[in-house]
């Protein structure tokens, strides 16, 4: 239960509020027509509730086409125009937006700077060198391997590069030797132009001991296009397959063999080895040619629908640059990690952001993963959009971290590489997830003493400032069982929209449309908080811990309730809120 007492005096004011207007797997269509669309006609409701951004799906094109939801980025320049989006067209966005403006509500677009993907396959001998120079020294001082997920491997094949038929022995060990890898599963599939991998076929699971001359033992054959299972490092510490080329398997005038080996482990970057090629006997010319495979990334993006916003394997980590792979802003968590410390890595993303300002009509800027990239890059970022008259109202950051003093700490990282003009005109932001974490145990933890989240969050627990926080209780990385505030989330809506102090409320679209359908109970308080908290300068939590003020309940308890009242409001009135 909620309750806000006040006086029943009219003020009407302009405090912020915005919506994500998605969830995770939104629908493509809906209400018979496109996402946008649909959007689109509520607009008018959600100005009329008094929302002023609309924080809008990844609009750019990702690898996955319709299925996307737009972090895998492709082509920063594709909104719509070229190909559907899952959210729409081109002319659909611009009808969108549109209609926000002449309801004065700002377009907030989701911006993705640390990763992209679906590039073009190129050779990158930066892996190449990673991968096979990996030891256990390295390993040992919190270097990480390349995931295999990302690349693949190749032998040419006929023409003048002097390998055709015949069998080929392929020994795949650890680089490192590191007892960390032992046992891990990896798949291997090879192919070449003439004859397709074919995924759908049964694997074939390897059979130990299978370490080839190098041990002194047999070793497992390999089918070309059919999967092989193997496991890092068993036995003897090799794994030797030998796969037989038929004259009708390539084409002798020129044909490449593709290899993958990647790991199919459960644990994410966990589970990702160092195993790779280091031996391959050719039976026909009976020498050693691993000199002779290459090492390729789908990270050239020349081909890209739009022709702009060039990237090649230079732009992405590892790239000769120090780097461990390893750490927030090392780790390869997603996709291929940008080097945003290279210059033309900057370029793309800055020249791509102001465009979708000044051509998209973008008015504000909602950023991915900013835990992952350096806090140097954003002030940057942010001075550039200064300097060339941009303003946004809105740039919020997500740092998915529960540590209040982390997300405090990245906002002034962050704002000491900001110019003082700079700093004046744009209030950098990030979601408060330290509150949220505060807000999803007071409603679900059986017990949890609910006075805790007078003490959480940037600005109460970790001396941060409202300016730069974006307050929610749900969102689109809470959607697996157990994540979302199951229990009354209207009990955390109360909370960050009548507590002014706190930073700029988010409501979540599925809170409060379809399924919880919240809006009018959300409305009442957006309402309340107009008229009534708006410019509240003093907020005095009065059942907190240590209270000097006496207290009589006649139903709940002080650790279940939240009591507060704020004072000093353009409304001139004292209001007292009450959630329990």
């Amino acid at each position: 239960m909620a309750c806000i007492l006040l006086p029943m005096t009219v003020h009407a004011h302009a405090q912020e509020f915005m919506m994500q207007g998605w969830k995770w797997n939104y629908l493509q269509f809906l209400e018979g027509g496109g996402y946008l669309e649909y959007l689109e006609n509520h607009a008018e409701e959600l100005a009329e509730a008094g929302f002023t951004y609309l924080w809008l799906p990844p609009l750019a094109e990702g690898s996955s086409g319709v299925a996307s939801m737009g972090y895998d980025v492709k082509d920063y320049y594709n909104l719509g125009e070229y190909t559907s989006c899952r959210w729409g067209t081109r002319d659909e966005l611009d009808a969108l937006i549109a209609t926000l403006n002449s309801h004065d509500i700002k377009a907030v677009a989701d911006m993705v700077y640390n990763h992209r993907d679906g590039g073009s396959w190129e050779d990158n001998p930066s892996v190449e060198g990673w991968i096979e120079n990996m030891n256990a020294t390295k390993i040992a001082a919190g270097d990480q391997p390349f995931p295999s997920d990302r690349y693949r491997c190749y032998l040419p094949l006929g023409g003048a590069s002097g390998n055709g038929a015949g069998t080929y022995y392929f020994k795949i060990h650890s680089a490192s030797g590191s007892g960390g890898f032992v046992g891990k599963p990896y798949t291997v599939m090879m192919w070449t132009n003439t004859v397709d991998a074919n995924y759908g076929l049964a694997a074939t699971a390897e059979s130990e001991p299978n370490g080839g001359a190098d041990c002194g033992e047999a070793n497992d054959v390999i089918t070309l296009g059919k999967r092989f299972d193997a496991a890092v490092d068993g036995g003897c510490g090799t794994d030797e397959l030998a796969l037989t080329l038929e004259a009708s398997d390539f084409n002798a005038d020129g044909d490449t063999l593709w290899i993958r080996m990647y790991n199919t482990g459960s644990g994410g970057l966990g589970d990702m080895t160092d195993h790779f090629i280091y031996g391959l006997w050719s039976g026909a010319a009976a020498e050693d040619i691993q000199d002779e495979i290459g090492y390729q990334t789908a990270t050239n993006y020349g081909n890209v629908q739009s022709g702009q916003g060039y990237m090649d394997h230079t732009n992405f980590k590892p790239n000769g640059a120090p780097t461990q792979l390893a750490g927030d802003l090392d780790g390869m968590f997603f996709f291929y990690d940008v080097d945003q410390n290279v210059a033309s890595s900057r370029d793309v993303l800055f020249d791509n952001t102001v465009w979708n300002w000044n051509e998209v009509g973008i008015r504000g800027f909602r950023v991915d993963a900013v835990k992952h990239f350096p806090a140097d890059f954003m002030g940057d970022l942010l001075d550039h959009l200064h300097d060339n008259g941009i303003d946004p109202g809105m740039v919020v950051g997500e740092a998915y971290d529960f540590s209040a003093g982390y997300l405090n700490g990245w906002l002034n990282d962050v704002e000491s590489y900001m110019d003082d003009d700079t700093k004046s005109a744009i209030s950098v932001r990030v979601f408060d997830f330290a509150l949220r974490n505060a807000l999803e145990q007071a409603s679900d933890a059986f017990g949890y003493d609910v006075r805790n989240v007078f003490n959480s969050g940037i600005v109460d627990g970790a001396g941060g400032s409202g300016f730069h926080t974006v307050t929610f209780v749900n969102n689109h990385d809470f959607r697996d069982p157990g994540q979302p505030v199951d229990n009354d989330p209207m009990l955390g809506y109360a909370y960050i929209l009548t507590n002014n102090k706190l930073g700029i409320p988010c409501v979540y679209h599925p809170d409060y449309y379809e399924p919880l359908n919240l809006r009018y109970q959300i409305n009442g308080l957006m309402e309340a908080h107009q008229r009534y908290i708006y410019g509240a300068t003093q907020t005095d939590y009065l059942n907190r811990f240590s209270t000097p003020y006496a207290s009589n309940y006649i139903s709940g308890f002080p650790n279940t309730t939240l009591l507060y009242q704020l004072s000093y409001a353009e409304s001139g009135r004292e209001v007292i809120v009450v959630i329990n």
